[in-house]
């Protein structure tokens, strides 16, 4: 599936993997799979990678109507709660910001784009160095392309 996500507990997140061609009703999908499930916790911070992700011509239109679908996700999250997305590529940088700003602008939590892992990790609370947090997000290879796991 091209949006996995896996709840760690311990680290008090649910880690959202995007790969390859990833459409608007994947990610929809993905987010009712885990508000419907016994993992959930709205204060769960969201770890977002798109480090190995594309998306289709036409996303931005469905960015929008993604919005609206998962608009009572939002204001059911907690507030303290974060989304940390790491994006290291021009695109999913790109994509990343415009859904801070369009799909979620008025989130009750906050919402970040980094393309580094260290910041996006350290804004959802975790240590980059720490044991079991190293590996959690997919590595940048040379010229910023992502290397396969």
């Amino acid at each position: 599936m091209p949006v996995d996500y896996a709840v760690h507990p311990e680290f008090n997140i649910v880690l959202v993997v995007f790969r390859g061609l990833v459409t608007a009703q994947e990610n929809v999908d993905a987010v009712r799979e885990y508000r419907s499930g016994p993992r959930y916790d709205p204060m769960h911070h969201v770890l977002m990678d798109l480090a190995e992700c594309r998306f289709p011509d036409d996303f931005f239109a469905q960015m929008r109507e993604m919005s609206e679908r998962l608009r009572h996700h939002y204001v059911a999250r907690d507030p303290r709660s974060v989304t940390s997305i790491y994006a290291p590529g021009n695109v999913a940088y790109g994509m990343g910001r415009l859904y801070k700003t369009s799909v979620n602008p008025n989130a009750p939590y906050r919402v970040e784009v980094f393309r580094t892992q260290a910041e996006a990790l350290r804004f959802a609370d975790l240590d980059p160095d720490a044991h079991g947090v190293q590996g959690l997000l997919r590595p940048a290879g040379p010229a910023g392309r992502v290397q396969a796991f």
